[in-house]
């Protein structure tokens, strides 16, 4: 059998759900794996251990790294689309993230079923560089943030209306409305953070 990887989705989808999807959410427990951490809050397990690995390899390896793609709140990142793992991303979000949203939320009708679109980036905070991000809201319907690693110290989104931390480690998903919960990033004062962040919106809202 051939290696399973980051890029092999398309060969053998159930093996690779069953290296890189986290248990409970693979089989989509929804209601058995997510927490709420503050009004419109919630997190869940999404990927194991060794999805978290080897993106984070990938991304170092190409090296892609930007400052300059937003314009008041820049991060420094890359897109996936970049490291050739957009479309790998947007199936998993669509297997097992909007469902999240859509049942918590209860959001119904073909807009949110079929139409959502993502812009999907790792950001790295680092002590000795970019460590910290203002306070922002985001441009989408809402967002999920991913925790890739643990040897960092600090960090977290912090919303400072609902005065909460959300600080996902290891493959935690987090999920937040964008236009209701302005957030930002506390600094890093250890090591390099990374985390994976899709801003996700209906595509062609006012369109028939």
């Amino acid at each position: 059998m051939d290696e399973i990887t980051l890029a092999s989705w398309e060969d053998n989808w159930d093996a690779w759900v069953q290296k890189y999807i986290a248990a409970g959410t693979r089989s989509k427990e929804i209601d058995l794996v997510v927490e709420t951490l503050g009004p419109d809050i919630y997190h869940f397990p999404l990927f194991t251990h060794a999805f978290c690995q080897e993106i984070i390899e990938s991304a170092e390896r190409q090296a892609q790294w930007s400052t300059d793609r937003h314009s008041f709140y820049p991060t420094t990142d890359v897109l996936l689309r970049d490291l050739g793992l957009d479309d790998m991303y947007h199936k998993v979000l669509e297997e097992f993230c909007h469902p999240v949203a859509r049942q918590h939320w209860r959001l119904e009708g073909r807009r949110w079923l079929e139409t959502m679109a993502e812009e999907s980036f790792m950001a790295r905070y680092r002590a000795e560089d970019q460590q910290l991000l203002s306070i922002h809201q985001d441009f989408g319907d809402y967002t999920f943030t991913v925790g890739l690693n643990t040897d960092f110290e600090g960090g977290g989104t912090w919303f400072p209306r609902h005065q909460v931390l959300a600080n996902p480690k290891n493959g935690y998903c987090t999920l937040f409305p964008c236009i209701t919960h302005p957030h930002g990033g506390r600094p890093t004062t250890k090591g390099t953070r990374y985390i994976l962040v899709s801003f996700c919106r209906r595509r062609n809202l006012y369109v028939d």
